[in-house]
């Protein structure tokens, strides 16, 4: 299991972010110094399976890169399941990170099997 710091710009996210949310996830970022958990991407299309809160919180302090596990999507025992009355698909969460056309905030679950925790990386680190 190989976690990488990978360049927030470079992510392709599938679903919008939830403003409260992110402000909370800020403020406890800023208090921990560290991102305590790494976002899930697709290795292939570089597209946020988890995290989405985590990057756009990076982003917002001005920061550049983020600790990433990074999975081939293509895996069949990762799975996408919807938390909303929502239809998704493997194909939808990628389509909608290449076009942009981003599912609202929490719409999918993915289940990553062996998902690493605990990275507790830095924020000096992710410049």
């Amino acid at each position: 299991m190989k976690i990488e710091l990978i360049e927030i710009k470079k992510l392709k996210p599938h679903e919008k972010t939830n403003l409260a949310h992110l402000e909370k996830l800020k403020k406890r970022v800023l208090i921990d110094g560290k991102i305590r958990n790494p976002i899930i991407i697709d290795r292939n299309s570089l597209t946020i399976l988890d995290g989405h809160h985590r990057v756009e919180t990076i982003r917002l302090l001005g920061l550049n890169k983020i600790p990433a596990y990074l999975v081939n999507y293509n895996d069949s025992k990762i799975m996408v399941l919807p938390r909303k009355k929502t239809q998704v698909s493997k194909r939808a969460v990628l389509l909608r990170a290449m076009h942009g056309n981003k599912f609202p905030a929490k719409t999918t679950r993915h289940v990553i099997p062996k998902r690493p925790l605990g990275c507790n990386t830095p924020l000096e680190f992710l410049i």
